[in-house]
């Protein structure tokens, strides 16, 4: 990846999937793992309209994310799509490249964007979250390579416990990764881990 790419953003939801974004976005480039500072991940992005809760980020002085980073135009299209969300310049120094520390220096001219959250609206039982975004994220996060990444976006996430639906069998999330019975079994071991499956609802 170069820096004559002025563009980039960093996806911390379902545009960490390679599936996800190559499906349903056509973003056929590979990510770069990064963890981000000073902001904090939630549950908080509330789609009335499509009725479901999705990630977002807000500003937290002790916040630290995983995410990965992705050459972009920010078009009319992408602002539609990230309608609950600004768009924010990071400062560089909030930015770690755990597998490629020459990524600085490539990228020292290079803009780098964030969503931040507009509101913060929480998850309810008419705006849950869904269960196939979960999975989209989490599948997402291990494609990192970064050990117990899955595990650190569950931690890191804040929101828990609120209504996630068992969408599984019939999706409500638009842009959802394939996953495997193994893939769903240990996402479910984990949330079970954390104290999350039992807020699961039936879709």
């Amino acid at each position: 990846m170069s820096s004559a790419e002025e563009h980039y953003i960093v996806g911390y939801g379902s545009l960490m999937s390679a599936y996800s974004r190559r499906v349903y976005s056509q973003i056929h480039v590979d990510a770069v793992p990064v963890e981000v500072t000073g902001f904090e991940r939630g549950w908080f992005t509330r789609y009335v309209d499509e009725g479901a809760t999705y990630a977002g980020v807000q500003r937290h002085a002790t916040g630290q994310l995983l995410g990965v980073l992705l050459p972009t135009v920010i078009t009319p299209e992408l602002r539609q799509r990230e309608r609950g969300y600004h768009f924010v310049e990071l400062d560089h120094d909030y930015l770690r490249f755990p597998h490629d520390p020459e990524a600085h220096k490539r990228l020292a001219a290079a803009k780098i964007w964030i969503c931040e959250n507009k509101e913060i609206l929480a998850a309810d039982d008419a705006a849950p979250v869904p269960q196939t975004y979960v999975d989209t994220c989490l599948t997402g996060a291990a494609e990192t390579g970064i050990a117990g990444a899955m595990e650190a976006f569950i931690e890191n996430t804040v929101g828990w416990p609120g209504p996630v639906i068992d969408d599984r069998t019939s999706p409500i999330y638009t842009r959802p990764a394939e996953t495997t019975p193994e893939q769903r079994e240990e996402i479910d071991r984990l949330l079970d881990q954390a104290g999350h499956l039992k807020h699961r609802i039936a879709g």
